[in-house]
């Protein structure tokens, strides 16, 4: 399905882009229908019908000169399944779920309703031409022989009984998604469109995992469709223009940057791309490697240096087809990650939990009365077989207290690897981590986070000790050799 038909002029020589709805997308969110009998909501008209317009109405000044010379009512034909905006009937029920459930809708509201600032309509659709897909989108379909799952085939936000999160298997099931729609034939490249507060962290996924050579543009709106000051239509077109420009392929040999967020006339690499404020400008981070002006042409400023997609080490195609994972009994066993076609095993669930240190805790206690550490590592150990920590400690070194060290050295010798991220959104990288601990150089903790779930895809689980608390040497050494291989990683994604 796309935007604009592919038969209309030029459609051979624009892009194929795929739009793939995520979960949260406010991009696709819209305001409550029915709240205001005045409102006007874009509808169909259901049969051609021939309007009355005042001539020369559109503007104010043009207005003035009706007083002088009354105008002659101009003829309109509304053609019979057009949108306009139009008032609800009086009474009308609002709609059970204010997200759309895919972008096509927006696509075509944005193309027949709005215009550029050269005053043509159709913004997206003289672009390039749209497939559109979902993957965990914010909305379900709930008629029908299949009718879709809150929580298990759509997650949108909004009141708690109507709001869901999606899990690290609805995030294998993106990821498979998104590699088979970028290693399709003749896309050009992808709009990914997700939540704001979340979307970096996806981006960082894909751009680990996803072993392609096209771009991937990250999606946002803080502000809903339809609303006053909505920023996403601006967004999506500068996503489009990005990915037409071809700006992200230096040399010829395909994208040289790897994921990025859109927004705000700002190109973001993944790795890079912080929300830090709930408005339009409201990101923040290294770069940009582009910007948006509609009146230049885009091109790079600047040019990651970290591995991406194709150049990953965790990507995909890189994986091995099973890796170890803790038994639960002191030992490991055989896990598969890979489906042996370049798609991740639908029961590998890797889990990474995140460890917050604060100052100021009882003395003798590891300063976080619900850190759990222990009891964490043997339930991981298991229910999941493959698991890690991240430490959120101090800026920028990830310092903790000694009882938080403590523990979680006990947890990397127990077969749980362990990385030192800074609080907050570090700037200076952590130095060298004292063993058995990764540094997470300048990553965020929850970017660690996504990095050290691929590696544990990567490198399975850590050695373990037969008594965590007092490793021998060689249970040392086997522990740094696999930390070792784990630092490579965190040092160049």
């Amino acid at each position: 399905m796309s935007s604009q038909p592919d038969t209309q002029p030029g459609a051979e020589s624009r892009p194929l882009v795929a739009v793939i709805a995520g979960p949260t997308a406010t991009i696709l969110n819209t305001p409550p229908m029915g709240a205001d009998p005045a409102a006007l909501v874009p509808q169909r008209v259901a049969d051609d019908v021939v309007i009355g317009v005042v001539d020369r109405s559109g503007h104010p000044i043009d207005e003035l000169d009706n007083d002088a010379t009354p105008p002659v009512p101009r003829k309109v034909v509304l053609a019979r399944g057009q949108l306009v905006a139009l008032p609800l009937p009086e009474g009308a029920d609002p709609a059970a779920q204010s997200f759309f459930p895919s972008a096509e809708r927006l696509y075509e509201e944005l193309d027949a309703l709005w215009v550029d600032e050269t005053g043509r309509a159709g913004a997206l659709g003289r672009l390039a031409r749209y497939r559109h897909f979902r993957a965990a989108p914010p909305a379900g379909y709930l008629s029908g022989e299949a009718p879709e799952v809150l929580g298990v085939d759509y997650f949108p936000y909004g009141a708690w009984e109507s709001r869901a999160e999606p899990t690290i298997a609805t995030l294998v099931t993106i990821t498979n998604t998104v590699q088979q729609i970028t290693a399709e034939d003749g896309v050009a490249g992808v709009q990914w469109l997700e939540g704001s507060p979340v979307i970096e962290e996806t981006l960082y996924w894909l751009a680990l995992l996803i072993d392609t050579d096209k771009p991937i543009v990250g999606q946002v709106a803080q502000r809903l469709h339809r609303s006053l000051g909505s920023d996403g239509a601006q967004n999506l077109v500068d996503g489009v223009r990005y990915i037409a420009s071809r700006a992200w392929d230096l040399d010829g040999r395909g994208d040289a940057v790897g994921p990025v967020l859109v927004a705000d006339g700002v190109v973001r690499t993944a790795r890079g791309a912080y929300k830090v404020a709930g408005r339009p400008g409201g990101y923040a981070g290294g770069g940009p490697v582009a910007t948006c002006a509609t009146q230049w042409p885009i091109r790079l400023e600047y040019l990651p240096l970290r591995r991406h997609t194709r150049s990953s080490a965790v990507r995909i195609s890189a994986l091995p087809r099973e890796v170890p994972a803790l038994d639960g009994a002191g030992g490991t066993r055989l896990v598969q990650v890979t489906d042996g076609s370049g798609r991740l095993a639908p029961e590998v669930l890797p889990v990474v939990t995140i460890v917050v240190y604060g100052r100021y805790g009882l003395a003798g206690t590891c300063g976080c009365a619900d850190l759990g550490v222990a009891d964490a590592v043997s339930h991981h150990a298991e229910r999941h077989g493959l698991a890690g920590f991240v430490l959120e400690g101090i800026a920028p070194n990830g310092w903790a207290s000694r009882e938080v060290e403590s523990s979680l050295s006990f947890a990397a010798y127990s077969g749980f690897p362990v990385v030192w991220c800074g609080r907050g959104r570090p700037e200076d990288p952590v130095g060298r981590a004292p063993a058995p601990f990764v540094a997470g150089s300048n990553l965020s903790a929850t970017k660690a986070r996504m990095l050290l779930l691929a590696c544990l895809l990567r490198f399975g689980a850590a050695p373990v000790a037969k008594d965590p608390r007092q490793p021998t040497d060689a249970e040392k050494r086997a522990t740094n050799e696999y930390v070792r291989s784990l630092q490579q990683i965190f040092d160049t994604h």
